[in-house]
């Protein structure tokens, strides 16, 4: 529509500043977390359980890849995993087999620096699946992955073009001209995604239309205006 053409070249030229400063100043703050040292000593970990019938398989998947154990697992007196092993798609499989001990993961909430952090407590890298090599700036690449979707919020446009921003809707349309009643009760003044000053009903609206010696009820839906 025009109208969404329209809004999202206003908004590309008129927010891109308040979005690249929102990036700016995430990538200001955590520009300094590199990646100093292989291990930082730390004792403290995340405790994740596959018992727990809260967490989902997969959200149970997604938490333990690319992590280091912070202690070690036990399957009764067997040892199955060691202290700063890496886990893998292998060893979750294991553990969600076998149902061991809760799990105590080692994260960059856990490292014992505020300043830098350890390829322990990072883990692995998504760009090749190995752990974080030395000397990344780890705290960059995370302000820029928060910031490049709060891009997107900031401006609104997800690259939709003007067509579909303007949404679809459903039409009730009057069988003849006439007065309109209704309860003006079940009804709150609004604006529609045009400006447009328009009526909201939250719930069933019955609308009578009077015309010369002719009535019509019409039925309009919750959250119509």
């Amino acid at each position: 529509s025009c109208y969404g053409a329209r809004k999202g070249v206003v908004d590309t030229a008129v927010r891109t500043s308040d979005a690249g400063y929102l990036t700016r100043r995430l990538v200001e703050v955590v520009q300094h977390v590199v990646v100093r040292r292989i291990d930082c000593g730390t004792a403290r970990g995340i405790s994740v359980s596959p018992q727990n019938g809260m967490m989902p398989e997969r959200i149970f998947i997604q938490t333990l890849i690319g992590r280091v154990l912070a202690d070690d697992i036990y399957m009764g007196t067997r040892c199955i995993a060691t202290r700063n092993q890496d886990i893998g798609i292998g060893l979750v499989n294991r553990f969600i087999t076998f149902r061991a001990q809760p799990i105590a993961i080692r994260t960059p909430f856990t490292c014992r620096s505020a300043s830098w952090i350890c390829r322990l407590c990072y883990g692995r890298s998504p760009t090749h699946g190995d752990l974080v090599e030395l000397g990344e700036a780890v705290g960059i690449i995370a302000g820029q992955s928060i910031g490049e979707p709060g891009t997107q919020l900031t401006l609104r446009t997800f690259h939709t073009g003007g067509v579909f921003t303007g949404g679809t809707a459903k039409h009730v349309r009057a069988p003849s001209n006439g007065k309109i009643k209704f309860n003006e009760e079940l009804v709150h003044p609004t604006r529609t995604r045009h400006g447009h000053p328009a009526l909201l009903c939250s719930i069933n609206l019955y609308v009578t239309i009077e015309s010369e010696d002719i009535l019509h009820n019409v039925n309009i839906p919750p959250q119509s205006f």
